[in-house]
């Protein structure tokens, strides 16, 4: 089997009038992200200048995905015959796109899919961008919340909802619906309803990480997998080098990502001149659009495993941007449970990751530290509660944590416990009756395997007694298939070395 990655150009000019495609095709791109915003007209004239743009990028030669972020910033936005494009009568706020408007985006036959940028923050944070334009005046939810406490009772009310939501774009005429992530959260929710994983490399996350948690939902669902590699970093663009962004492409390149494009792409030129950056993704281009893999993300074998209810929770809770609730509902807060992966995550890179959150947006101290793209951590997926067995047979050290675990899973890991010789790493809570804990830390040994049931996921203890899973510090270690190769990070964490 033959596979090649798809390297896309992100055209993040605003308003698609002003857009220009020779840049991306000169390049040797072979997709644009473009985004689309409504032009202030009746919608018959938003429905032809759309079609318009996707004709012209058609004459490019190229296929497109239509990025649509303007409701993450746009509390009211109208055609002026009346069509809300993010308004609902129930107050909710969310891309509301007509069948027609679809229908005009689609018409010239080179829309690849429909991408809602960054849909997990305007979900989890209430559209937190229109909220700190509003003074905090506004918290606007993407879908209503249950009137509920219960974590898994709201996590499977979201579950339906995006699942109806993407359903309704694949109808009107989407070939495919994609998010876009900023935080490690949701992508199992949205790639079992249907929902392309894509997740942001660099910004304010470890990159690895990212895709850890992505990886594992396209693994377990079968779908795609695309990264977008961020120039932003906090308020700072670019807030990456361009040896940084060069690196997180090849990254996606060798872990089997099916689509990879950088945002911004207008860094790339200064004029006519192409930028430092401009000539990293020409490099790239150059080295890899053409090279062949034989293997993609679904033939992954992780050797750690990560498996929790997906329940929105990467670390937030500060005085001023993050609310400290699960799925956008303010009668839900996260309790130690939702924390106990992050504890897991420190405990796998070697100590590098916060005990507290997964990336650099928490306002802590530890935010302050210079940004990495790549944390040390031997290969790791992440899974949601209802994992079946023929996607953990690989592992050789898996933690169970969070709120909910499927009877399903935890009977196939105990059976890799005992058959495959797998370390399983719980608390008391998911431990099989079998096995008696004694006090803070208990191992016992179980068929070809053992059992390690902890209170404390990132203690001295537990990381003596898996030590041998957890690979070298300073390096990222992956298997695809029958391919294994390691790569050694830089000091500064921005690049690496394949050895």
């Amino acid at each position: 089997m033959e596979n090649f990655i798809h390297i896309g150009y992100n055209n993040f000019s605003g308003n698609t009038d002003k857009t220009d495609f020779r840049d991306p095709a000169k390049m040797g791109a072979d997709f644009i992200v473009c985004h689309f915003d409504p032009i202030g007209k009746a919608l018959k004239e938003e429905c032809e200048f759309a079609a318009g743009v996707a004709k012209k990028i058609k004459d490019m030669g190229l296929n497109f995905v239509a990025n649509f972020e303007f409701p993450n910033f746009s509390d009211h936005r109208q055609t002026t015959d009346g069509f809300d494009w993010c308004n609902n009568p129930d107050g909710t706020h969310r891309l509301n796109l007509p069948e027609e408007y679809v229908k005009a985006i689609a018409s010239h036959g080179n829309l690849i899919g429909i991408m809602h940028d960054e849909m997990e923050h305007v979900l989890i944070n209430t559209n937190l961008s229109i909220t700190l334009d509003k003074n905090g005046r506004n918290h606007l939810p993407m879908f209503l919340p249950g009137d509920t406490k219960d974590v898994v009772e709201q996590g499977e009310t979201c579950s339906q909802q995006f699942a109806e939501y993407a359903e309704n774009f694949r109808k009107m005429g989407a070939p495919v619906f994609v998010g876009e992530h900023v935080f490690p959260v949701l992508y199992h929710t949205f790639a079992r309803n249907g929902i392309i994983p894509n997740f942001k490399s660099q910004k304010e996350s470890y990159s690895n990480l990212q895709f850890a948690v992505a990886a594992g939902a396209a693994m377990q669902y079968g779908t795609e997998l695309w990264s977008c590699i961020d120039l932003w970093h906090k308020l700072t663009y670019p807030g990456h080098t361009a040896d940084e962004m060069y690196h997180n492409l090849v990254f996606s390149y060798l872990t089997g990502v099916d689509r990879v494009y950088v945002e911004a792409s207008n860094q790339f030129y200064d004029g006519d001149r192409l930028t430092d950056y401009g000539k990293a993704y020409k490099k790239f281009i150059d080295k890899y659009k053409n090279k062949p893999r034989n293997y993609t993300v679904r033939d992954y074998k992780p050797e750690i495993g990560i498996i929790r209810y997906d329940d929105t929770y990467w670390g937030q809770g500060d005085p001023i941007a993050w609310r400290k609730i699960l799925f956008g509902n303010k009668k839900i807060k996260p309790d130690k449970r939702a924390k106990e992966w992050v504890r897991v995550f420190r405990l796998i890179t070697h100590g590098e990751t916060s005990k507290h959150a997964i990336n650099w947006n928490r306002i802590s101290p530890w935010s302050l530290k210079p940004h990495r793209s790549f944390a040390s951590m031997n290969g790791t997926a992440v899974f949601d509660d209802r994992v079946e067995k023929d996607k953990l047979t690989s592992l050789k050290l898996c933690f169970l944590c969070g709120y909910h675990i499927s009877e399903k899973t935890l009977k196939a890991v105990g059976e890799l416990v005992k058959e495959n010789g797998l370390t399983a790493v719980t608390s008391k809570r998911f431990a099989p009756a079998h096995i008696k804990a004694k006090g803070s830390f208990t191992k016992v040994k179980d068929g070809k395997g053992c059992w390690i049931i902890t209170n404390r996921f990132d203690s001295l203890k537990l990381r003596k007694a898996v030590s041998q899973f957890l690979g070298s510090k300073g390096e990222m270690t992956y298997r695809f298939g029958n391919e294994k190769f390691t790569l050694k990070i830089s000091e500064n964490g921005e690049v690496f070395e394949i050895i």
